[in-house]
């Protein structure tokens, strides 16, 4: 693989003006003209992303691209940063979905897993000593602290690097009374000047909720826009005053985890009240605040991830809910079956979504039925209903979804078709327009994998999924072989029965795009595995 092309004084500029998108567009440019084309748009797609909302026309498009030039730049070195040293820890995941490794185009967050009795002031000198290095010399402004007592945090804080960060998570170590410690180490946060400059904050507690009225008090969190608080609790009057801070209604992508019913319905009123919230992870939400939540106005809240119940009760109170701009409607293991689904069906605001993501639910035959005879499945861009336990009549109607870019129907459950109608099934798909396609755990054995291969109205797919698909060599061979698939940057074909098929790959002309190819659980043999590796290509076996 010849060299990566570098531009040093475009990376310079880019490290000393880190909140600034015009040197790294430029750096995109240069790579242009070099030889880069897929770095270049990666950092183009994640500069366009890094405060996007999911209600802009081209959002789908964008997170769609930035998979795809992920997959095809996962086998090279973007950090920069060389090894992490000691306790710094650094995901080399070019789209992880929290804390962002990295962010328009460059690494961003590290973490650092020294904790409790760890934080020594030798450690504490050690840390910042390597986060003055990262910060003069690479992108990095955002660090993860793991189990930091008060002591420490007072320490660090005070330490002029700190106050160049913009990025923030902290798990504070409580020693003693766990409620009176979480309350001391928060009121010392929220007045610490070093965190000014944090747009992306994320506050973890262990074992007690966070104190919202210690939050509420907050004096230095002016530039915050992506808030992550685990277990908030107060009074009413603490929650009230938490969301009508000034600073807090600048915030514009939440994530929480809310325990008891009192706090979601207080809670509830005042997030919907947020002007620029557009994100909102709601990762545990009781059952007694859904009638709240379905009442406040979110006026500009696009994307809603929703962990709480949806059996037909609390379904037919969401679909009350009037959500203006929402477009992406996401909920993960929440009991929903059928019944519930045809309740959230009735919404006012379920025809204008373009992304559904309904996996571990309890959704047969019967719901995706409905699915498909609704409006939305005309303009449903993004479709995620793995483990759900529909069969053949529920896989018929998922062909009735014509603008689908994504599908995703990855199972772990026992699947009653057999290799012959899924082949059926394949052949007949005619999603022109689909990408991204995760049939992860369907028996499709040799058959399916040919008549996948075969269609030629799945020419447009770039990410294929066929984990544990019980594919031999002969389907392997057939989708290596492929005109259709020539376009894929990502395929995953682990813990198949493919053996001397893999091969194939040995030829540079077959999938050429070819970023990410997973075969581990196979038994290919080692001289295969020499064979096949490629420059560029991320590949497992």
């Amino acid at each position: 693989m010849p060299p990566q092309p570098t531009n040093a004084a475009l990376e310079k500029a880019i490290v000393a003006h880190p909140d600034e998108d015009t040197p790294r567009l430029a750096y995109a440019d240069w790579l242009d003209e070099h030889g880069d084309p897929d770095r270049a748009a990666f950092i183009r797609a994640q500069c366009r992303l890094a405060d996007l909302s999911p209600a802009a026309p081209d959002w789908i498009d964008l997170r769609e691209q930035e998979l795809e030039l992920a997959a095809r730049l996962r086998g090279r070195d973007l950090a920069g940063i060389g090894r992490a040293p000691g306790q710094f820890s650094f995901d080399n995941d070019l789209t992880s979905a929290h804390e962002e490794s990295f962010r328009r185009g460059f690494p961003f967050f590290i973490d650092h897993l020294t904790s409790g009795d760890g934080w020594t002031d030798r450690e504490i000198a050690r840390v910042v000593r390597e986060l003055t290095r990262y910060v003069q010399t690479t992108t990095i402004r955002a660090v993860s602290f793991n189990e930091l007592p008060l002591d420490a945090a007072r320490k660090l804080l005070a330490e002029p690097v700190l106050a160049e960060l913009t990025g923030f998570t902290c798990f504070p170590h409580i020693a003693g009374h766990f409620r009176a410690g979480y309350a001391e180490f928060f009121r010392f946060l929220c007045a610490a000047p070093a965190l000014r400059r944090v747009t992306h904050l994320f506050l973890y507690g262990a074992f007690d909720p966070l104190p919202a009225g210690e939050l509420a008090r907050a004096t230095v969190f002016d530039a915050v826009r992506r808030l992550t608080i685990q277990n908030i609790e107060g009074t009413k009057a603490d929650l009230d005053r938490l969301v009508r801070a000034k600073w807090f209604r600048r915030v514009q992508h939440f994530r929480c985890f809310i325990d008891r019913d009192a706090d979601a319905r207080a809670l509830a009123p005042g997030l919907g009240d947020l002007p620029d919230l557009h994100t909102l992870d709601l990762a545990a939400y009781p059952a007694g605040g859904v009638a709240a939540l379905a009442k406040a106005k979110f006026p500009a809240l696009a994307r809603l991830m929703y962990s709480g119940p949806i059996t037909a009760q609390y379904a037919k109170a969401l679909a009350k809910g009037k959500f203006p701009a929402l477009v992406a409607f996401e909920v993960h293991r929440s009991g929903a079956k059928n019944d519930g689904l045809a309740e959230l069906l009735k919404a006012d605001w379920f025809g204008q979504l373009r992304a559904l993501d309904m996996r571990e639910s309890g959704i047969g035959d019967k719901g995706v039925k409905a699915l498909a005879a609704h409006d939305a499945a005309r303009t449903l861009r993004a479709l995620r209903l793995g483990d759900n336990p529909f069969g053949p009549g529920g896989l018929a109607a998922l062909g009735q979804f014509p603008a689908l870019t994504a599908l995703d129907m990855h199972s772990y459950l026992a699947r009653k078709p057999t290799s012959a109608q899924l082949a059926a099934w394949l052949a007949g798909l005619a999603l022109s327009n689909l990408r991204h396609l995760n049939l992860t755990g369907w028996p499709l054995g040799d058959a399916g994998a040919k008549a996948l291969a075969a269609n030629p109205a799945l020419a447009g797919l770039t990410r294929l999924e066929l984990d544990s698909c019980q594919i031999g060599d002969a389907g392997a061979r057939a989708l290596f072989e492929s005109p259709h698939l020539q376009n894929l940057v990502e395929l995953d074909l682990s813990d198949n029965r493919v053996k001397a098929a893999a091969d194939a790959l040995a030829d540079a002309g077959v999938m050429p795009r070819l970023g990410i190819c997973n075969l581990s659980g196979n038994k290919v043999a080692p001289k295969s595995k020499a064979r096949i590796a490629r420059p560029g290509l991320y590949l497992r076996t």
